[in-house]
């Protein structure tokens, strides 16, 4: 086997009824008495490859077929289009390398509570829900980077270690600076506003920290966050740029990671209504909206599902907990 014929699983439509080797992992597996059918991943996509008895050698059929989920290989065979398969393409199998046999992977193909997967985060990350988020990620950083840059922001790398609070002090996070106190940062607001005094137009992307002592979804410790700053704009203008820059987002998102929105269950349809202009309500009129008995009823039933949901949730992870400790 050599590398002159090494390709990733995203460009196997280029090269159908080709022979090619993949480098990667083996995600999952199944089969019978002779023939073994292996997932391979490599970080760009997922291939089923068809191993058949008498295709190659009985001593790598049998090691293919006693090789646990993760083992990295290196698998040499023709390029096949079949829409049944993941991805579309298959390979089928010629010859094959076990660069190195991975045995006991603790996250297998079943339910996991969160504090397990936390624990093995390491290794949570090669799922393929966590591969999805973590290429939607990818691609929203992308989308806002090009979204400022097309529209004449300058970018600011603003300080992580501050001396001022930009929000409560409350949740500042201190530092020892060579004896003198500090501050991690939670916004580079005040740094923005000088600078917009310079560029105009002007934004940062980078890490906030806020000592937030609370475990809700509405509330992070760290987390990475953009802000823009403008000189002369009014709110109209600014709610605007507000429009415009989420559905620049969702539409990069749905034109290149359509497939993994549908893998992690996202509501497409959804998504594809986000574009400018959104409707528009004074805040007089968002009270009395919020504040009808309509709403109160709404809101009131809303909260009745959401406890339903907790208890179903609560409910599960006891469940998954208790099949980990093996009580039953």
């Amino acid at each position: 086997m050599t590398d002159s014929n090494t390709t990733l699983i995203d460009q196997l439509k280029n090269h159908v009824e080709q022979e090619v080797t993949l480098n990667g992992w083996l995600y999952n597996s199944r089969g019978s008495g002779k023939v073994q059918f292996l997932i391979i991943r490599d970080g760009t996509g997922l291939c089923q490859c068809i191993v058949e008895k008498g295709k190659v050698s009985d001593e790598l059929f049998d090691g293919l077929k006693h090789l646990g989920q993760e083992s990295s290989l290196a698998v040499t065979g023709m390029v096949r289009a079949d829409e049944r398969s993941v991805g579309g393409y298959e390979l089928a199998v010629t010859d094959a390398k076990i660069i190195a046999p991975a045995t006991d992977y603790p996250i297998t193909p079943k339910s996991h509570g969160i504090d397990f997967l936390l624990k093995h985060r390491h290794l949570h990350l090669r799922s393929q829900s966590q591969w999805c988020i973590g290429k939607i990620r990818h691609t929203v950083i992308d989308a806002i980077r090009r979204f400022f840059n097309d529209n004449g922001f300058t970018l600011v790398d603003t300080p992580i270690l501050t001396t001022a609070a930009g929000e409560e002090e409350q949740s500042l996070f201190e530092v020892d600076y060579f004896g003198e106190p500090v501050f991690l940062t939670q916004t580079g607001q005040l740094h923005l506003e000088s600078a917009a005094m310079s560029y105009g137009k002007v934004y940062c992307f980078g890490p906030t920290l806020r000592a937030e002592k609370s475990k809700t979804r509405r509330h992070l410790t760290e987390f990475w966050m953009v802000e823009p700053e403008v000189a002369f704009i009014e709110l109209d203008g600014l709610l605007e740029l507000a429009e415009n820059f989420v559905s620049a987002i969702v539409a990069r998102v749905l034109q290149d990671n359509k497939s993994q929105l549908e893998t992690i269950g996202a509501d497409i349809p959804a998504l594809e209504k986000i574009k400018p202009p959104f409707y528009r309500l004074t805040y007089t009129e968002a009270s009395e909206i919020l504040t009808s008995q309509r709403a109160k009823d709404f809101l009131a039933g809303q909260l009745d599902e959401f406890k339903n949901q907790k208890q179903q949730i609560e409910s599960r992870i006891t469940l998954l907990e208790e099949e980990q400790k093996g009580q039953i």
